[in-house]
């Protein structure tokens, strides 16, 4: 049982319409892959990606014109993350994955690449943004993949990228490098490159991830890899505004969705569980100690959902709001995993079943902490806002007057 009303006054009827369409989508067709999921490991799927692409829903926040996308705008992305997370936390995670990139290209890219990629992207290309390195993390300005510039024009990347959402499933991969003087921490330094998938030197390998079974976010490894000057995504010295402005607008906002749906289905499998459940002539719905637990996963998802989709819809009005963005990710992130420990006290020895949902959804909710920072990032800019030091906001780059979105005339 779906509860959307505190979201409600941030939705038009086009709005609504495609949260229909993403429902169904999910319960009738994906939710009967989940078991295969399951069984599959951590091997990408390729029927999942398929069936999305079907729906052109990797180009919901590309313009209709001149590009082929939905441009339905943020609050229509978090309604297709949210709904297909519900059902499952992979369907979820491939979705969001390559729409980061997919922005960056929107706003970065030069009016050939956009040209070239955006329609391939609406169309069903599926991206990467490969930043994270094994030896830096969350400290980009650390990186040490190189790019290096050539007589001809072209450029020659050298590096290994981990935990590359979509890894196994992507046509293309937009790589962050370093085109600066080696050991320098400025952003100028940091360059972004358009990768295809079946370039010489380019080579993947998966990774084994406790939950979100079905999705890919493996190793992408590049040696000797030679791309024209039109692969330069925008210009150079740009990489730094592709690997942290795309992630502050859409990578944080994404994952919080997958943690709305993920705690949604987990707060309405425990209501099934607890009111079927008898307990002493009654059910165990029936008894305080256990409503207040219920309600506090039940207040948790409220607050989520309000920080969500306000965030969202400042995003779609055009509205700078950096910090909103920050505490969606950091909200539902904590509620999520609130929520569960809640649920599993709940539900008992059934928690530590492998034939139980509880499973699937608690270890797919610890997936949504590290991508985009893990929440002392997120407090970390969250408190520069607060004390008025920050003077950008990524926000009001990422939402540019040229890329409007199109939420009436959504499907």
């Amino acid at each position: 049982m779906q509860r959307v009303s505190e979201i409600e006054p941030y939705l038009s009827d086009a709005h609504r319409r495609l949260r229909a369409q993403a429902r169904d989508v999910a319960r009738q067709e994906i939710a009967p892959l989940t078991r295969r999921l399951e069984e599959a490991g951590t091997h990408a799927n390729t029927d999942i990606p398929a069936l999305l692409a079907k729906q052109g829903w990797t180009g919901v926040l590309i313009p209709k014109e001149p590009y082929g996308g939905m441009g339905a705008g943020h609050v229509a992305k978090m309604l297709l993350i949210q709904e297909l997370s519900y059902c499952s936390g992979a369907a979820g995670a491939i979705l969001q994955a390559s729409l980061i990139p997919a922005l960056a290209v929107q706003v970065l890219g030069r009016p050939e690449q956009r040209a070239q990629w955006l329609p391939q992207i609406a169309a069903g290309l599926w991206t990467t943004i490969a930043v994270t390195e094994p030896g830096s993390g969350s400290d980009i300005l650390g990186m040490t993949s190189t790019a290096y510039p050539q007589s001809d024009g072209s450029w020659v990347l050298e590096g290994d990228k981990c935990f590359i959402g979509n890894s196994h499933i992507a046509g293309l991969h937009l790589v962050v490098a370093r085109t600066g003087t080696p050991g320098r921490r400025d952003t100028d330094t940091l360059s972004a490159f358009l990768v295809e998938a079946d370039r010489d030197g380019v080579t993947l390998e998966q990774a084994p991830f406790v939950g979100l079974h079905g999705f890919s976010a493996g190793t992408l490894r590049l040696h000797n890899v030679r791309v024209p000057a039109a692969n330069l995504l925008g210009e150079e010295g740009q990489g730094w505004m592709a690997a942290y402005g795309a992630s502050m607008v859409c990578g944080r906002l994404n994952l919080a969705a997958v943690g709305l749906g993920l705690h949604q289905r987990l707060l309405d499998d425990t209501i099934a569980f607890l009111t079927t459940r008898p307990r002493r002539g009654r059910h165990l719905s029936d008894h305080s100690v256990v409503r207040k637990r219920v309600a506090e996963m039940r207040s948790g998802l409220m607050a989520s959902e309000l920080a969500v989709y306000h965030a969202s819809s400042l995003l779609d009005r055009g509205v700078p709001c950096d910090p909103a963005l920050l505490n969606a990710k950091l909200t539902a992130k904590r509620a999520a995993e609130a929520a569960a420990q809640n649920a599993a006290d709940l539900f008992g020895g059934y928690a530590t079943r492998t034939d139980h949902s509880f499973a699937r959804l608690d270890r797919d909710i610890r997936h949504i902490a590290a991508p985009a920072g893990p929440d002392d990032i997120q407090l970390h800019h969250l408190g520069i806002a607060t004390l008025g030091s920050d003077r950008f906001q990524w926000s009001a780059l990422f939402t540019r007057p040229d890329t409007p979105h199109e939420t009436t005339t959504a499907p």
